[in-house]
């Protein structure tokens, strides 16, 4: 019986490692002939790794390092800044693999590996290079390594592995913390584990964990905690803290990260553990122990301000072992329902990959005109700026939107003359705000305005403001036969000298209104 154990578990590695190389090479494929630009955050990404440094203004390193290692070789195209998402993701369903099998059997780690690398979030994730997609693999890799540190298998690889996996992680993304989370809730709850870390190899975790993750946090007192701040502005608790609403947004939205059939799935796996009380399995409390506080915590979020459907995504590595294992139980009904749920996530994997290589026009006309048009238009964008740019001889090129600063600063990066973002509150509120406006950059400016009700403000900033005439960018047309354009209105600015914007600025500038857009015509009957 030990030799067919093994032999099936081959059989099982065998297929993962088959079905997870075959989405691999589809997905790098898939890089190499996207049409899609890079949007606004993965250009500040690429931007950052243009100088390696142990913190960035918004975000912990990694993500700068990753896409630094990779265009360093491969150069700065836009595949070249994705390349490693899909082996980022492909390294997280691995460890989910492994953990699986470790937990419970090598066919529920297998099971666990599809639900994961075919999660909606994860499809969308691994065409795009983000903070969720660096953090994943650790995170796996640091659940795997925290049971086998558990389970007294390789105590001293197990300990170091863990710390490094947490210490990367951090470095990562501050999410992080919820491991940390989880990890308090299972010495709580589970003897083994307080066996394993109320040891020296769990102080062992620990110190490497902080040894990694310690020249970030000097790198924060440095610069007045800076990441730090921002995450914290993030969470938006200002104002009116009671959102009841949001709560059902939040939960409607996680079906589109974890997928319909597998949310229920879990939804139905909690009822179940409910009514069996003490009957619950402890590997299936312990792996709850890194699901549910993700998923109280964001959810309280949500009610009390906003949350992103992306920032429970942590929840989801553990919870995809989890239902692999539930549905198991439940064969063979179970089963069908994992695969019914794996070849729903391949159809919407399929239309993640045609929608974006189908022309403007038939995007839009399918109804993702909004979901694209972020990546769309930047490289033609930037060359109609810069070429305006150089026949008026400007001496620098002033944007009124962070997105456009990025997008610009990425498809005019062989540029010389330099671009700034204006400061709407007068101080930085974001990266691309850092560069200031100063002699000799405000003798002739070339102002690029995406903002309609932020031009009288600008003008008011500076001695002369002449109209240059309009950039308009074409990305398709709507459903409803309106024109889907990013419209740039051109002034040619002198003499930047910032006036107070204090409460009396609308009405001395109410008499603006040549910098009105006008809106869309509906349609004509046909």
């Amino acid at each position: 019986m030990a030799g067919l154990s093994r032999e099936s578990d081959s059989t099982y590695w065998r297929t993962v490692v088959f079905g997870l190389g075959l989405l691999l090479v589809l997905r790098v494929g898939f890089l190499l002939v996207s049409p899609l630009n890079l949007y606004a955050d993965e250009a500040q990404y690429w931007r950052w790794g243009e100088t390696l440094d142990w913190g960035y203004y918004s975000k912990p390193p990694m993500i700068a390092w990753v896409i630094h290692g990779v265009t360093a070789l491969m150069g700065n195209g836009e595949w070249a800044v994705r390349l490693a998402a899909p082996f980022l993701h492909t390294a997280g369903a691995i460890f989910l693999f492994l953990l699986g099998r470790a937990v419970y059997d090598a066919r529920t780690g297998m099971y666990a590996a599809f639900l994961y690398a075919l999660m909606p979030a994860v499809i969308l994730s691994s065409a795009v290079i983000s903070t969720d997609g660096v953090l994943m693999p650790f995170w796996c890799a640091a659940l795997y390594a925290l049971w086998r540190l558990r389970s007294g298998d390789g105590r001293l690889a197990s300990a170091v592995g863990l710390g490094v996996a947490v210490g990367a992680g951090f470095l990562s993304k501050y999410a992080m913390l919820y491991f940390i989370i989880g990890i308090a809730l299972t010495l709580a709850l589970d003897r083994e584990t307080r066996r394993a870390l109320l040891s020296w190899r769990g102080l062992l975790a620990l110190l490497v964990a902080a040894a990694i993750f310690a020249p970030h946090i000097a790198w924060n007192a440095a610069n007045d905690f800076k990441t730090v701040s921002h995450t914290v502005d993030n969470a938006n608790l200002g104002g009116e803290l009671f959102h009841p609403d949001h709560a059902l947004t939040f939960l409607a939205d996680q079906m589109g990260v974890f997928g319909p059939i597998s949310l229920i799935a879990f939804v139905i796996g909690l009822w179940a553990m409910r009514k069996a009380g003490g009957e619950v399995k402890p590997r299936d409390r312990w792996l709850l122990c890194f699901v549910l506080p993700v998923l109280v915590i964001i959810l309280v979020q949500a009610v009390l301000s906003r949350a992103n459907a992306n920032w429970a995504a942590t929840a989801w590595p553990a919870a995809s072992v989890l239902v692999a294992a539930w549905l198991i139980r439940m064969a063979p009904t179970g089963v069908r329902w994992l695969w019914a749920s794996l070849a729903l996530h391949a159809a919407i994997g399929v239309m993640f990959v045609t929608v974006p290589l189908l022309p403007a026009s038939a995007a839009s006309q399918a109804g993702f005109d909004n979901e694209l048009k972020r990546t769309r238009g930047w490289d033609t964008a930037a060359r109609a700026v810069f070429q305006k740019a150089a026949e008026i001889g400007a001496t620098s090129v002033l944007v009124d939107e962070r997105e456009v600063w990025h997008g610009l600063d990425y498809y005019a990066r062989e540029r010389t003359l330099p671009l700034i973002s204006w400061r709407r509150y007068g101080v930085p509120k974001s990266f691309s705000e850092t560069v200031a406006m100063a002699p000799p950059l405000d003798e002739k400016v070339l102002v690029v305005s995406l903002h309609a009700d932020m031009r009288p403000m600008m003008r008011s900033d500076f001695k002369t403001f002449e109209n240059a005439g309009d950039i308009i960018i074409p990305l398709g047309k709507r459903r409803n036969g309106c024109a889907l354009e990013r419209r740039f209105h051109l002034y040619i600015a002198s003499g930047f000298a910032p006036e107070r914007h204090d409460d009396a600025w609308e009405a001395r500038h109410d008499g603006l209104t040549e910098f009105k857009t006008p809106p869309c015509p509906a349609p004509k009957d046909q």
